[in-house]
């Protein structure tokens, strides 16, 4: 190294003129002298088995999640344990007018009263899951929270189903649109054919609609007078039900995708339902009845959790958890001579 030391400095003095051979020319005898070589090991080494190629991420990945109304626009008919499973409701039907005047001095003959009965029957619904104990021991993975969060879902959704499916069997109360999709006209026209029959809001004065989020798009857009209202922009201290968007026609808006749809493609007609008092009735066993879940992404349904091992059945404890969920449950039409909500087909311009 000392030879090329010394050696350097004579070229540039006696080969070449007095300030050329300067740093440029010592960096090219540098860089051939020490000249880059590749790293010998990288991850695509093929001979490099035991590299670690993939991070397994334990939390899963959220999911697309309907959100669930149907429970909260009911009125509950609870049953007592140890009292049946059929619930017998009744309501007195209202005596018609008298315009007759009363004859003087004549007792005339006493009105007679009537009344019909409504009665409902609950049933049980049940699921489980298991997992071997193995898995448990090996996953990654949570299998328990996994398998109550799935079944929470299944289960939350099951209830609004079960409810939805009665106001859909109510054919009579359909109504279709005014025009091509749906306004606030089309609330105005419900609500008004609802209170010519008398029917009352259900709270706070208010009518109370669950709407696929599609045909909400046609509410927004709609500019006529008296259309829709943003929730966000209601007057201070109305309280904001959960899901609430907004309000059109004495008719609060609560939106979800599990609603009753029709037709195909590109056809389909999705059922927005505009709800009065007394209109559906939930009944439960005390004690056996379904949890109310809106958003199943904050909230779980009242699960068992049941840890598993050796018993006569699994001698060996080969299923280490169950999880299951069961509830006894029923939704009815509470007055089937004048119903007491509408149902608004409508096409929605977005799809």
């Amino acid at each position: 190294m000392r030879f090329f030391q010394s050696f350097i400095p004579r070229l540039a003095v006696h080969d070449e003129p007095q300030g050329v051979f300067s740093s440029e020319v010592r960096f090219d005898f540098s860089r051939a002298l020490y000249s880059y070589a590749p790293a010998g090991s990288t991850t695509q080494t093929p001979t490099f088995t035991h590299l670690a190629t993939v991070y397994y991420e334990k939390s899963s990945l959220d999911r697309l999640t309907a959100m669930f109304r149907f429970y909260q626009v009911c009125e509950p008919h609870p049953i007592p344990q140890g009292s049946g499973k059929t619930i017998q409701m009744n309501r007195f039907i209202l005596p018609g007018f008298n315009t007759t005047p009363a004859a003087e001095g004549v007792i005339g003959t006493p009105v007679q009263q009537a009344s019909q009965i409504v009665t409902a029957t609950v049933e049980q619904y049940s699921d489980f899951m298991s997992t071997s104990a193995l898995l448990n021991e090996t996953n990654i993975v949570n299998t328990v929270d996994q398998m109550s969060d799935d079944l929470s879902y299944r289960a939350a959704g099951t209830v609004d189903t079960i409810i939805r499916t009665e106001i859909d069997g109510n054919t009579a109360a359909n109504q279709a649109t005014i025009g091509a999709f749906l306004t606030a006209a089309d609330f105005k026209k419900a609500v008004a054919l609802l209170a010519g029959i008398n029917v009352r809001p259900r709270f706070d004065n208010y009518f109370f609609s669950v709407i696929h989020p599609y045909v909400v798009y046609d509410l927004i857009t709609d500019n006529t007078a008296g259309g829709f209202i943003d929730a966000l922009k209601y007057v201070a201290g109305r309280q904001v039900l959960a899901g609430e968007v907004g309000e059109i026609a004495m008719c609060r808006l609560l939106t979800s995708t599990n609603v009753g749809t029709s037709g195909a493609s590109p056809n389909v007609l999705y059922n927005t339902y505009v709800m009065g008092k007394g209109g559906l009735g939930i009944v439960d066993l005390t004690g056996r009845g379904p949890d109310q879940v809106v958003d199943p992404q904050k909230e779980r349904f009242k699960l068992n959790v049941v840890k598993g091992g050796p018993s006569p059945a699994d001698p060996v404890g080969e299923i280490d958890m169950y999880v299951s969920y069961r509830f006894v449950f029923a939704a009815k039409t509470l007055d089937t001579t004048n119903l007491r909500f509408k149902i608004i087909q409508a096409d929605a311009s977005i799809v």
